[in-house]
């Protein structure tokens, strides 16, 4: 009798472990799936990035001074005070369209009466775009950009951490751009 049971103790400890590791493994899977870029958030589907946007916001940090005595973080409220409405307006009326297909086309806004401004503009008509993990990658004719991509209903957020003399002062900076977008 006493190996009957010890036989029967044993089928159902297999059969249990069978059960949880049956129950476990598509959870597993699944958790596997969501993070393919590795860094603990949950990866950013194409779907939520197609369509219509319109840049929303400029930040950069830390801030700089151009020349004003004081430190700038908010670009767009800078480009008013010294650029203007119509070049705020260029930016923030531009809408950028991300087609399914993976290009890109825009539709500049009237007011888009300098090209300098159109450095400030994160991704020409015709460039190719593709989403990995939380990474959005733009091309265009000049190269790739790789950018660190946020969403969340109808915003969405580009990062990316640069070195350059955004200043004008003769050092090389390190600095995060953010653009915000809304859905247009």
């Amino acid at each position: 009798m006493k190996k009957t049971t010890v036989l029967l103790n044993r089928v159902n400890f297999r059969y249990g472990w069978t059960m949880v590791m049956l129950l476990a493994l598509p959870l597993w899977f699944a958790s596997c799936s969501k993070d393919k870029d590795g860094n603990g958030e949950p990866d950013v589907k194409p779907s939520a990035v197609s369509g219509s946007w319109k840049i929303s916001g400029m930040k950069v940090n830390p801030g700089f001074d151009f020349g004003t005595g004081q430190k700038i973080t908010d670009l767009l409220a800078f480009f008013k005070e010294y650029g203007g409405e119509e070049a705020v307006a260029c930016l923030t009326d531009t809408k950028i369209t991300f087609n399914s297909n993976g290009t890109i086309s825009g539709t500049p806004s009237p007011n888009c009466k300098s090209d300098d401004l159109d450095d400030f503009n994160p991704a020409e008509d015709n460039s190719k775009w593709s989403v990995n993990g939380n990474k959005l990658t733009i091309i265009d004719k000049e190269g790739s950009q790789v950018y660190d991509l946020e969403t969340s209903g109808n915003t969405m957020k580009w990062s990316i951490t640069e070195k350059d003399d955004l200043d004008g002062d003769g050092k090389v900076d390190t600095y995060t751009m953010t653009i915000e977008f809304k859905k247009a």
